[in-house]
Formats: C-alpha cells, structure tokens, sequence
C-alpha cells in the first residue's frame, strides 16, 4: 500500500505521526498491509523545486498535478521492483494526494490494483467550494490568487495548530505533528517566526476541479476503487464524489462510502471517528492484505 502526502505537510505528519496511538499507518500495517510513504516533491523530505528557491512572487505556481504524477510513477516503479511478481498495489492519499494518485491512476490504470480516494475533489458543476473566497481569484474563479499567494505559501506553528489547540486536541500528537510538518523545510528557522514552505500548485488544480474544469478523466481508471469521503470535509464537495462515482465506467469496481459526522482530519487522532474510516479503508483492502507479523 502506497501512502502519499496532502497539500501541505509532507507524508509522515499527514499519515505517520509518531505520538502514542496516532499513527494511521500504523494501524493500516499492523492489519497486514507492507506500506510505502512518500512525499511528492517540495512536501516533507523531498527535494524543492526550483520554483520554491527564489521569492513567493518570482515564479510559476510550483507543483501541479501533472509533476506529482510523475512522481508517483517513479515510486510505483520502484515499489514494482521491490516486488517482482506482485500485481496487486493499493493507493491512497489525503485529499490533494488522492487527486494526484487518481490523475495517475488515470494515465498509467494497469499500475494500481486498489484506489481509495479520500476526501478529494473530481468535478462536476462549478461552486460552492469552500475555501473559493480563501484561495481563488475574484476576477476568474477557477485560477489561484497569486497576486496574494504566489508560487508557495508559508505556514507557522500556529497556522497548523492554533484551531487544534483551541479545541483541545492532544498537546503531544499537536507538538509531534507540527514538528513533522516543518522538518523538511531546511529555511524554516530563517524566518521569524518560523514557517514551512509548501507548493500552491495543489490549489491551482482544486480550484479548477470544482469550477468546471477536470484534470483528468475517471473513465479511464480500470483499478478497484472506493471514494471516501468525511460527511464535513471541507476540501472535498458531495457532487465531486457523486460524479466521480458516475464516470468511473471501466473499473473494475467502484463504491462511494461517507462518513456522516466526522472532519477532514478523521484519520490523524485515535477515536471512535476514525475507526469508522479504517474500516472501511480495511474492508476495501482486505482480500490483499497479508497475514500480520508478531
């Protein structure tokens, strides 16, 4: 099972948070899943572009889909390589992740066995996004606002965290998640206080995703997939699960299951909320998860 980041901390804060009991990753291995992490370029520990060197405003919006893809098709190789003869590869990434794993899924669909996409947007008619006023243009929706964002943007501890500790999350998980979120950023301490860079490419898609302009087609997906999505998710709308779930006509199976209730962060605290998504992550994947180790 490969694991991919979301649009702003790297892979081991968005599925591997190394404070007691907060790990999905975790959970997903000690179920019997051999899991794969990675970050996509300028997320986490991976290797900034060049867009990201220079200033927020000299350079084109870093990091969009179709970089991510191929960096995808690179860690699949490798993944392939490390297990000649296993045909089988199951997918999935937070939000942003799984639209970057559903373009590729959709370019190379003989390379994924198994396409959870969580919390994501597709398309289907334009509006009613949430973070349209946060994040796009007022004069031309479907573009970023790159007059006020640029080609990356920063976050702070309290940008990360500050909404969290408010509502009483655990302090060690808030800490550690932090910590991970803004260890790959080499710059971060250089500016006061300290931030993390990360790519708006990922808000660049979105907003054309949910403003009538899809990035890839679903017909072309041939792999088992099941859309995912929190009852509150803000990234994600209803009608992107429901029209992805239209035009996926090629795979070999295609479900919707929500979640009522619960945030766009179910996966990351240990609660009764987030059992419910490991369930169903774990029921899709059952038939090729091998047996757990000691």
């Amino acid at each position: 099972m490969l694991l991919v980041n979301g649009g702003r901390p790297g892979v081991l804060a968005s599925w591997d948070v190394n404070a007691p009991g907060s790990s999905a990753a975790e959970e997903l291995a000690k179920a019997g899943h051999h899991l794969y992490l990675m970050d996509v370029r300028g997320f986490g520990r991976a290797q900034f572009p060049k867009e990201m060197e220079a200033g927020r405003f000299e350079a084109r919006v870093a990091v969009r889909s179709n970089e991510a893809v191929r960096d995808i098709a690179a860690v699949v190789e490798g993944i392939k390589r490390e297990n000649p003869g296993e045909n089988r590869l199951a997918a999935m990434g937070w939000a942003t992740g799984s639209q970057w794993l559903g373009h590729y899924a959709a370019l190379y669909p003989d390379q994924i066995s198994h396409l959870i996409y969580y919390n994501a947007a597709y398309g289907g008619p334009g509006g009613g996004w949430r973070l349209q006023q946060e994040y796009g243009n007022p004069e031309r929706p479907a573009e970023l606002d790159y007059r006020r964002l640029g080609a990356y943007q920063l976050a702070t501890a309290d940008d990360l965290a500050a909404r969290w500790r408010q509502e009483g999350i655990d302090p060690a998980f808030l800490d550690r998640y932090v910590a991970l979120a803004m260890e790959g950023d080499k710059t971060a301490n250089e500016r006061k206080p300290a931030s993390m860079r990360y790519p708006s490419g990922p808000f660049e898609d979105t907003l054309k995703m949910v403003n009538g302009r899809q990035i890839f087609d679903a017909s072309f997906i041939r792999s088992h997939v099941l859309i995912l999505r929190s009852g509150n998710d803000f990234w994600s709308r209803p009608i992107d699960a429901r029209t992805m779930l239209a035009q996926l006509t090629h795979a070999a199976s295609a479900k919707l299951v929500e979640m009522p209730g619960v945030s766009h962060y179910v996966h990351l605290q240990p609660t009764p909320d987030r059992q419910k998504f490991l369930d169903a992550v774990l029921a899709f994947t059952a038939p090729m998860a091998r047996k757990p180790s000691p």
